[in-house]
C-alpha cells in the first residue's frame, strides 16, 4: 500500500465514527506514513477504549485491553483470550489511531486554498470552510462528514435551502433526498484529493466537473419533476394559483369602480371578506390593469354599450346582424 492508497482508505474511515487503527494495521502501511498524516492533522490518537491483537492466537482476535497498574508504579495490559484466559500484551499494541475530525476540515480549506479556520456548524459533522470564486461570484464550500447516520437530515439542515453551496463529503455521497429545498452540489474527497509530496492537493478541474453536472442535474430536477402524475398535480396548482389570482385582480377592480376610491375599495372589501384589504393592494391591481383612467374608461365603456344595446331598436338590429 502506497501513502496516496492509504489517503483513500483513511478518508472512506472519516464516514465511520467508530473506526480505529490498531498496530496489526499500522505495521501493514508504508514506513513513515503514521507520522505523515498526524503531521497534516488527519490522524489522531484514539480517545476511545484500547484494544490489541492476541499475541498467543494465530488468528490474531483484537480484545479490549484492562490497564492493570503495579505496586512498584508501572501499568501492564492484559487481554482476555478465550483459549489463554488473560494474556499481557505489549503496551505498543495497544495504541489506537483515529480521524481527526477538526484536523480533515482544515486539511480540506488548506488543500482548496482558503485562508481562516474552518468554522464548526455541528461539532464533529459540519464545517464551513470559506468561499472559493464561481463564474464571476463566490460560492460557500462546506465540509460533512457520517450522512449515512439517522441524524444526517439534521446535519443537512444547516446548508440551507439554496442549493448554491458545494458540499464536501470524505467519501460515501449521500441520499439526495436528504437536503432541504434544492439539492446542492456534493463532492467526494477521494474523488478529488491526492497527495502531492507532504501535502494533500486537490484537482480543480475535476472539481468543476462535478460541480458543473450537479448544477445541471439539480436544475434539470427543479424544472419539473420527471413522474407525469406529479406533473399533472404541479400544473394543476399553478393553474389554480393564477385562477386565484386573477380573481382577486378582479374584485379588487370591481371595487375600485364601485367606491371610487382606493381607500373605499379597501374598507368596503375588508368588511365584505372578514379580513384586511389595504389600499395599496387596490392601487396596484389598477395599475396593474392600465392605472385609474384606463379602469374608468373600461368601466364607462362597459356602461355606454350596455345603454345602447338595451334600446329596442338597437336589439333589434343586432339579431339581424347576428342571423
Amino acid at each position: 500500500m502506497t501513502s496516496a492508497e492509504l489517503l483513500h482508505v483513511l478518508l472512506a474511515a472519516a464516514d465511520d465514527d467508530h473506526c480505529v487503527f490498531d498496530q496489526a494495521e499500522l505495521d501493514r502501511w508504508p514506513n513513515g506514513a503514521l507520522g505523515e498524516f498526524q503531521r497534516l492533522g488527519l490522524l489522531r490518537p484514539s480517545s476511545g477504549r484500547l484494544m490489541a491483537p492476541c499475541p498467543n492466537c494465530a488468528d490474531g482476535h483484537i480484545e479490549p485491553v484492562e490497564p492493570r497498574p503495579t505496586p512498584d508504579g508501572v501499568t501492564r495490559f492484559f487481554i482476555h483470550c478465550p483459549e489463554a484466559l488473560r494474556v499481557e500484551v505489549d503496551p505498543d499494541s495497544c495504541r489506537g489511531w483515529e480521524i481527526d475530525p477538526d484536523g480533515l476540515a482544515a486539511l480540506a480549506a488548506r488543500a482548496l486554498a482558503l485562508t481562516g479556520t474552518p468554522k464548526i456548524v455541528t461539532p464533529g459533522r459540519l464545517w464551513r470552510l470559506g468561499r472559493i470564486p464561481w463564474q464571476g461570484k463566490t460560492r460557500e464550500v462546506l465540509l460533512a462528514r457520517r450522512m449515512g447516520e439517522n441524524d444526517a437530515a439534521s446535519v443537512a439542515a444547516h446548508t440551507g435551502t439554496g442549493g448554491r453551496a458545494i458540499v464536501l463529503v470524505p467519501h460515501h455521497l449521500p441520499d439526495e433526498r436528504l437536503w432541504p429545498g434544492r439539492t446542492p452540489a456534493v463532492v467526494a474527497l477521494s474523488r478529488v484529493a491526492t497527495l502531492d509530496g507532504e501535502s494533500v492537493v486537490i484537482d480543480g478541474v475535476a472539481l468543476a466537473e462535478i460541480v458543473v453536472e450537479a448544477d445541471r442535474a439539480a436544475e434539470a430536477r427543479s424544472i419539473l419533476p420527471i413522474d407525469p402524475e406529479i406533473k399533472r398535480q404541479i400544473v394543476r396548482l399553478q393553474a389554480e394559483v393564477v385562477l386565484d389570482e386573477r380573481l382577486e385582480r378582479d374584485m379588487l377592480i370591481a371595487a375600485f369602480k364601485e367606491h371610487g376610491s382606493t381607500r373605499a375599495a379597501a374598507q368596503a372589501l375588508t368588511e365584505k371578506l372578514g379580513r384586511a384589504i389595504s389600499k395599496d393592494k387596490v392601487y396596484r391591481a389598477v395599475r396593474a390593469a392600465g392605472g385609474v383612467r384606463a379602469v374608468m374608461a373600461d368601466s364607462d365603456s362597459a356602461s355606454i354599450a350596455r345603454t345602447v344595446a338595451s334600446h329596442p331598436r338597437d336589439r333589434a338590429k343586432k339579431f339581424q346582424e347576428r342571423r
